[in-house]
């Protein structure tokens, strides 16, 4: 297969694009191999030559979102608890400005949203908890199932933010947000996965 032009985008590129736009416009289940070829404007060889079915290809782009080091930032960031309110507040401000960051935050709740699906959540659920562990520099085998639960909570919290990102992603709701009591709430209970893992005695 030809490689593209400096500048054009690459056939999986292209698929993935595609992959994003019909995820906005429809359920992750209804999404065809012929809806993806259309919109990218390939064929079907194309489509069988970087990718099996569409879960293949909804994994490799959810990959280049998870690969984005703004967006494991940004993530890392909300458990931050050695910063005062103005520079969080400042930070997520920011955040939302970089349209790069928009976009990759727009995909996040795409997977988030209704259109997701259990299987993209639960993946999207299990990368905000890699990176908020890897943040605090804890080993996930230890966790006992207190810490667990507190972990599920608050990463389904998250996912929760993450599905209404393009209406709570505004600089007017970010400021009320940051101002609040939740970021503070998501914080303690992250940072208090610090303790030594042991499974209390009854």
């Amino acid at each position: 297969m030809a490689r593209p032009k400096t500048g054009e985008q690459s056939a999986p590129e292209r698929m993935q694009e595609a992959f994003w736009q019909l995820l906005e416009q429809k359920p992750y289940a209804q999404i065809t191999i012929s809806d993806v070829t259309r919109l990218s404007g390939l064929n079907r060889s194309a489509f069988y030559y970087h990718y099996g079915n569409i879960p293949e290809l909804a994994d490799d782009a959810i990959v280049s979102i998870y690969g984005d080091p703004d967006i494991t930032a940004f993530i890392a960031h909300i458990i931050r608890q050695d910063e005062g309110i103005d520079t969080i507040r400042d930070y997520a401000i920011a955040s939302i400005a970089t349209p790069q960051r928009v976009a990759s935050i727009r995909k996040l709740a795409l997977i988030a949203g209704p259109h997701g699906s259990t299987g993209l959540a639960n993946q999207l659920k299990s990368h905000v908890i890699e990176i908020w562990l890897a943040a605090l520099g804890c080993d996930p085998e230890p966790l006992n199932p207190g810490q667990r639960i507190v972990l599920e909570f608050a990463s389904s919290g998250m996912l929760g933010i993450l599905a209404q990102a393009p209406a709570v992603f505004t600089p007017e709701n970010i400021t009320w947000l940051s101002r609040s009591i939740l970021p503070d709430i998501i914080a303690q209970l992250i940072n208090s996965l610090k303790s030594d893992g042991s499974t209390p005695q009854p």
